[in-house]
């Protein structure tokens, strides 16, 4: 017997699996990452608040490490692509704000 219906994922689970998808991108503890959800045209809009230590805020990048910037579109390819693999939902527009933590 083939039963068929829909599954939902209750915001606060995807709005948490978010953030700990940024945790793994940024390398820093659940603690200092916040998200909220947004609908972004039919797309999961992603709005995110990355708490990182201030030395790394602060020191310019060395050979071997990229730019403060640079790290954030890194971080935010990793976002997109791990966001869809886990929860199958299109990501869309992420905006990244970054303070110290």
């Amino acid at each position: 017997m083939n039963r068929q219906g829909h599954t939902r994922i209750a915001p606060a689970a995807l709005r948490k699996t978010v953030e700990a998808v940024t945790c793994q991108a940024f390398d820093v503890p659940h603690t200092d990452v916040s998200a909220s959800l947004r609908d972004d045209a039919g797309k999961l809009g992603v709005d995110l608040l990355v708490r990182l230590p201030a030395p790394t805020l602060m020191t310019p990048a060395s050979e071997g490490r990229p730019a403060l910037f640079e790290q954030a579109e890194i971080a935010r390819l990793k976002i997109s692509f791990m966001g869809r693999q886990v929860t199958g939902m299109e990501i869309g527009k992420i905006n990244i704000r970054l303070g110290a933590a």
